[in-house]
Formats: C-alpha cells, sequence, structure tokens
C-alpha cells in the first residue's frame, strides 16, 4: 500500500494530536506551593541548567527524568524535557531536583540551579 502524499501532513498531525492526549499530564504543585518568593528565570543568552528531576504521574510511579531547570526560586523549581509529543513541563520541589553529572541526589538540590 502507497502512502498518500496529500494528507500525509494532516494525518500526522492527528496522530500526534492523539499521542499527547493519550499521555497523562504530570502532576505538578499548585502555585500557592511556590512561596512568596517570585520564580527566577533563566537570563536570555544563557543555557538551562542540565538537571535530573522526579516528576510525579497520577496513574504511576514518580520517575526521575533528563530535564532542564526553566525557572526557580527557594521552594519550586520548573523543569522542561523531551517527552512524546513534544516538550513537556511541570513544577516540581526544589528537593527533587539535583544538577546532571552529581553523584549524590537530592541533597545537593538547594544549589542545583545556581548559576
Amino acid at each position: 500500500m502507497t502512502k498518500n502524499k496529500r494528507y500525509e501532513a494532516h494525518y500526522d498531525r492527528l496522530n500526534d494530536e492523539r499521542m499527547r492526549e493519550a499521555s497523562p499530564s504530570p502532576c505538578t504543585l499548585p502555585s500557592s506551593a511556590y512561596g512568596p518568593q517570585s520564580l527566577e528565570r533563566v537570563p536570555r543568552g544563557q543555557s538551562e541548567p542540565a538537571v535530573w528531576a522526579w516528576v510525579n504521574w497520577p496513574h504511576k510511579r514518580a520517575e526521575r527524568l533528563e530535564a532542564f531547570a526553566v525557572a526557580w526560586n527557594d521552594r519550586a523549581v520548573i523543569v522542561e524535557w523531551d517527552g512524546v509529543g513534544g516538550s513537556r513541563n511541570t513544577v516540581v520541589w526544589r528537593n527533587a531536583v539535583a544538577r546532571r553529572g552529581s553523584s549524590s541526589g537530592p541533597s545537593d538540590a538547594p544549589d542545583c540551579v545556581r548559576p
């Protein structure tokens, strides 16, 4: 069977959309958990710190993902990673994040995202 070039992009988009809908969104912290300090974003022109982040899911165990810290404060970190269907992000507790390349776990998290 041959592929119909005319509708290929359309059906590829539909398939991507279905895959996004089928994959559950990660559990994220509510904005009230961020505390009084505002979130610090990575300055333009600088790369986002590479981190390990423990991400919670509604219907499966938490998993440790390779991610990037996009914004943070003393309590929470917004992490972003490439997932099925594109880039995904969520907000996790700061102690659930560690700089990639460190062998120790969450104990080094407080300075994991400081530039």
